[in-house]
């Protein structure tokens, strides 16, 4: 018998079916914060503004098999007058939940935009977490503030909460994150021992930290993404040091990892590997391991393409690696496989300290200071850590082969470095660094202890101490390394005609430019003989207008993106300027002062001295006969690992550049960056002065000048390594 329903119960029974009805038809709205969700549904479209009052998750997701279509879902978290610097909470959360998926979700102005933890069988898809927090930089185009430094070496306990993130995922397998995106902000993607699991065909781009992050997290496919412009620390021309962001961050025992078909370009590092603290302070063993980079772009790194440290077993194999300071950097790695690889306009191509067992082959070097530097030495304080009580740190078991050498200015450079074979490869030592003739370039250089070297006849024109005995037999042909078969699908990498290169690597005090506004970089330059500002935005006409100076700005119309030239017209001294550009409804001023001097540059050799030592007379190396001298409009030299020219060595030499100059009254901040020692006089007062070994560094000082003009003298010594001289002069306002 069936039981007797009153009218009444089946009126409610109506209104809530219809209730259902609608729900599922518009959707859920999020009625505020610390919203429930416990079943799968269908969020209502719309844009939700609620502050994370208890920083918890503004939604909070709990039950297994879930699945959550927020398509046309925005959940922001901040008002109208916050800084991104002071986002705070989660978007949304969920703990434990099981073969959970989320589509289409837009998270902004939180400090973390999606956090899951216990999640395994998570799927997140098509969402998009700009806009949420970053930091707000000190460093300026002008000068680098070593506050801006990212640490990640600590996260066992979520330290990178500070650092903020659009997903952050942490202790789960199988988890899936494709087809997501962010924009203005620090951080994309970190996981936190995440294993078994995709990240793939994303797009986490111009952000100040990290596009992705991993920390202990093994065995995951990372294919198909775009993580560049992954920048901060970075000012062209001036420094570029990247402050340890990357595209691509690996840290504390993440093993057997893929990394395929990825571009991470404009980056910090491109890729940037460490083996942990566990491995150096407190095992002395494990390391981040067995993972291979295969057929990825990392170029245009402000500091390394590559760089993998104190780990095992890597491959690296067919990346683009071009103008990077270094194209790999492998700091204390060892059994490492780097083949196919292209390193063009790099300072160095491969540079390996303390390195063993690690083969290099088949790679293409072209215009490089230096295409492979490996090297090793006694470091006693090291030797007694963890790490170096229990690992081999001696640099030593290379083999070299099969690579390509064009364009370089050495070929191959081993300090401390034994039991080394060079074989079977192409060195150009004709044509270097557009210096043409046998004194051009050296294909193998040795110092310190190198024994036990073979190599074949081809090498080459040598120099050193070290000669090598003749290679018997060629090594073994490497195994080829096959593609390996991931999930990702979409062709990450910048399209042909797309802007690329360090030069278009601009960032403000909220991180890199991401050319969807109409801007001018530099906006405020101090620069000698003429000023190139580049004109970026949206592709549009402009026009150039309200020019203040003695100045000829060309081009004064045509599209964006565009390079600006001001050059002044006066006679030498400073010629300051202004410009107003316009693109459509779109307007941005620049402005600037143009040096115009004569440099009467002279440069001296010298005698090695010892590791580290300055010319102990410097007075009898300025009195010996110039190798070299040269007229030049302004001081920016880089040589890198090169030489000034082809009568001047890479190594021990000396450079002196005089001038006079015309300039207004006034209070001016001058400024070297020097590798290695400088001193600078300003009418016979000294004013900067760094008589020491050091990489490139920046001084700065401050002087009051009266009107008329003033007599300039700088010098500098170069030890060895790496070789930069320049010199800045900009009014105080």
């Amino acid at each position: 018998m069936q039981p007797i329903r009153s009218p009444l119960a089946v009126r409610l029974s109506a209104c809530l079916f219809a209730g259902a009805l609608a729900a599922q038809e518009h959707g859920v709205a999020i009625a505020g914060d610390d919203f429930a969700i416990t079943s799968s549904c269908k969020l209502a479209p719309g844009v939700y503004r609620f502050g994370d009052a208890h920083d918890d998750g503004i939604v909070r997701v709990t039950g297994n098999d879930l699945t959550i279509d927020c398509r046309g879902v925005t959940i922001d978290g901040a008002n109208d007058t916050e800084l991104a610097d002071a986002f705070h909470g989660f978007g949304i959360v969920a703990d434990g939940c099981r073969n959970l998926t989320i589509e289409g979700l837009v998270v902004r102005g939180t400090k973390i935009g999606m956090y899951f933890v216990h999640c395994d069988g998570l799927t997140l898809r098509d969402c998009d977490v700009s806009g949420n927090f970053r930091q707000h930089l000190r460093s300026t185009p002008r000068a680098e503030d070593g506050a801006d430094w990212l640490f990640g070496h600590d996260n066992d306990d979520n330290q990178w909460f500070r650092y903020g993130a659009g997903i952050y995922v942490e202790r789960s397998s199988g988890v899936t994150v494709a087809h997501c995106r962010a924009r203005r902000g620090q951080n994309g993607v970190c996981l936190s021992r995440v294993d078994a699991s995709f990240v793939v065909d994303n797009d986490m781009s111009f952000l100040s930290g990290w596009g992705l992050a991993m920390w202990r997290s093994s065995r995951n496919d990372v294919s198909n993404n775009k993580f560049d412009w992954c920048m901060r620390g970075f000012s062209y021309g001036v420094y570029h040091r990247g402050q340890d962001s990357a595209g691509i961050l690996v840290y504390e025992q993440c093993c057997d990892n893929v990394f395929a078909f990825n571009s991470a370009t404009h980056g910090g590092d491109g890729f940037f590997l460490y083996a942990g603290n566990e491995t150096l302070q407190r095992t002395g063993t494990g390391g981040c391991n067995g993972n291979l980079l295969y057929h990825n772009d990392f170029s245009h790194a402000a500091a390394n393409g590559i760089e993998a440290t104190f780990s095992q077993g890597n491959r690296f194999v067919d990346n683009v690696l071009d103008e990077c300071d270094h194209g790999i950097w492998g700091g204390y790695s060892h059994d490492t496989l780097i083949v196919g690889n292209t390193m063009r306009d790099c300072s160095n191509g491969i540079s390996i300290e303390h390195g063993h067992g690690n083969r290099i082959d088949a790679n293409t070097f072209e215009r490089c200071g230096v295409a492979i530097h490996l090297w090793g030495g006694d470091n006693p304080d090291f030797a007694k850590t963890p790490y170096g009580q229990r690992q081999d740190t001696r640099s030593h078991g290379y083999v070299i082969a099969n690579n390509t050498i064009r364009a370089t200015g050495l070929a191959i450079a081993l300090e401390d470095t034994s039991d080394v074979q060079i074989a079977a490869g192409a060195i150009d030592a004709t044509y270097v660094n557009g210096e043409a003739g046998p004194a051009a370039a050296t294909a193998l250089r040795t110092n310190g202890r190198c024994a036990d070297l073979r190599a074949d006849a081809s090498l080459g024109r040598l120099q050193g101490p070290v000669r090598p005995a003749p290679l018997e037999r060629a090594p073994a042909a490497v195994e080829p390394v096959p593609a390996p078969h991931t999930r990702g699908t979409q062709d990450a990498f910048l399209p042909p005609g797309a802007l690329r290169g360090r030069r278009y690597i601009f960032v403000d005090d909220w991180g890199p430019y991401d050319f969807t506004s109409v801007r001018l970089f530099p906006d405020d330059v101090a620069t000698w003989g003429s000023a190139e500002i580049f004109a970026l935005g949206p592709d549009a006409e402009f026009t150039i207008g309200d020019v203040t100076g003695d100045v000829t700005v060309t081009p004064r119309t045509g599209r964006l993106p565009a390079t600006i030239t001001v050059r002044a017209n006066g006679p030498a001294g400073a010629s300051p300027f202004s410009f107003r550009l316009q693109a459509g409804e779109h307007a941005a001023a620049a402005k600037g002062l143009i040096l115009r001097a004569t440099w009467h540059v002279v440069f001296h050799g010298w005698d090695d001295q010892g590791a580290k030592q300055p010319p102990r007379d410097w007075q009898a190396v300025l009195r010996s006969p110039p190798l070299d001298t040269m007229q030049l409009d302004g001081i920016r030299f880089r040589w890198g690992g090169g030489r000034p020219s082809d009568k001047v060595p890479p190594e021990h030499f000396a450079t002196v550049a005089t001038t006079e100059m015309e300039l207004p009254a006034g209070r001016y901040e001058v400024r070297t960056i020097s590798d290695d020692g400088v001193r600078l006089w300003i009418d016979g007062k000294v004013v900067i002065d760094n008589w020491t070994w050091h990489p490139p560094h920046e001084d700065v000082a401050e002087v009051a000048l009266e009107r008329g003009k003033h007599a300039f003298r700088l010098e500098h010594f170069e030890i060895d390594g790496v070789a930069q001289l320049e010199l800045d002069l900009r009014p105080l306002r």
